[in-house]
């Protein structure tokens, strides 16, 4: 299949017709054009950056690196393609998909022209990236990031969600990421930042190397090995320093998720985030219920069925649906005791 240049130049531009949309979803189902659509998507790139006088700061990092990873919930995306075209829309548009905005200030340094860029991935997704320093990173569903352009001068990172970090070692600019609670540095290393505003817990876990965590809210500084983890716990503001597995807290960047003894509410996160979904949940009955699982990432469907063999629980799935005025209700999943 060809692509076709005028659909794609109508969805930058905002159309969100079913035709465009279905045009568009169509093609990218084709792996195999990956080569020819990010040639065309380059063309339009460049196009943007020369309309918005975006003055020529590098940003190969930001559209080359970006890797935009459709690895959820495929088959059943398209099943509801005619209920949620105009949201999904935005979601297919290939690594400018991950909403990369640039932000220009008048402010230089090492005379390099400085601004921001920020990354925001859409729940029910997970994505990789490159930074300009040759590190590593991948964003969970819901999640964002940012940084200032001069990346490489002034390695600062800020998360709003969960992130994976593979760290290129840098002595001379020391590599840290800036959490609401917590900063953590490092100099090369792979850890895991958990950071959700509504979330009742942040963390860092160390898959290898060493970190230092330094508090904002609760002053304290503390080093972490491999396989540490270092939780703090919001409302108690209480920090709790243990021993885990941390591949089984990175697992998600391999497309499998992890559940250690959690207990129901922070499953349900996982599931908003991971699979796009709104759940209600109805804990009664089912405070003291944990759960233990190691799942591929693919249908909810699946997951729920195993969730169900396991937990004294039953649940009802409906499917995202249009309004009479045209709105999208987001998919909804409710959960309570069998």
């Amino acid at each position: 299949m060809k692509v076709n240049h005028k659909k794609f130049e109508s969805l930058f531009k905002g159309n969100r017709s079913f035709s465009t949309v279905r045009s568009v979803m169509n093609y990218l189902s084709g792996l195999e054009h990956d080569n020819e659509t990010e040639d065309f998507q380059k063309e339009q790139w460049n196009q943007v950056v020369s309309e918005e006088n975006i003055p020529q700061t590098n940003l190969k990092h930001v559209f080359y690196k970006v890797q935009y990873q459709l690895l959820l919930e495929k088959t059943q995306r398209q099943k509801r393609f005619l209920v949620r075209a105009s949201q999904i829309a935005a979601v297919l548009i290939l690594p400018l998909a991950l909403f990369v905005l640039f932000k220009y200030n008048q402010n230089t340094e090492l005379n390099y022209q400085a601004g921001t860029i920020e990354i925001h991935c859409p729940e029910g997704t997970w994505s990789k990236f490159n930074l300009p320093d040759g590190s590593k990173g991948w964003i969970a569903g819901g999640s964002s990031v940012s940084y200032n352009a001069n990346f490489q001068y002034n390695r600062k990172i800020s998360v709003d969600g969960e992130a994976f970090f593979d760290v290129v070692r840098n002595e001379k600019h020391p590599f840290q990421v800036q959490l609401n609670e917590f900063d953590v540095t490092v100099l090369g290393t792979e850890f895991n930042v958990l950071n959700y505003t509504d979330d009742p817990i942040s963390e860092v876990v160390v898959l290898s190397g060493l970190v230092e965590v330094s508090g904002n809210t609760k002053k304290f500084s503390k080093q972490l090995n491999k396989d540490q983890k270092l939780q703090l716990q919001k409302d108690k503001n209480q920090l709790y320093l243990t021993d885990v597995n941390a591949e089984s807290y990175t697992s998600w960047i391999h497309g499998r998720l992890e559940f250690n003894n959690e207990d129901l509410s922070s499953v349900c996160r996982k599931i908003e985030r991971f699979y796009d979904v709104d759940v209600e949940l109805n804990i009664d009955g089912l405070e003291d219920q944990l759960f233990r699982a190691n799942i591929k990432i693919g249908s909810i469907d699946e997951l729920l069925r195993f969730m169900t063999l396991t937990l004294p629980i039953k649940y009802e799935l409906m499917d995202a649906y249009e309004t009479a005025n045209g709105n999208i209700e987001q998919r909804k999943l409710k959960i309570y005791k069998r």
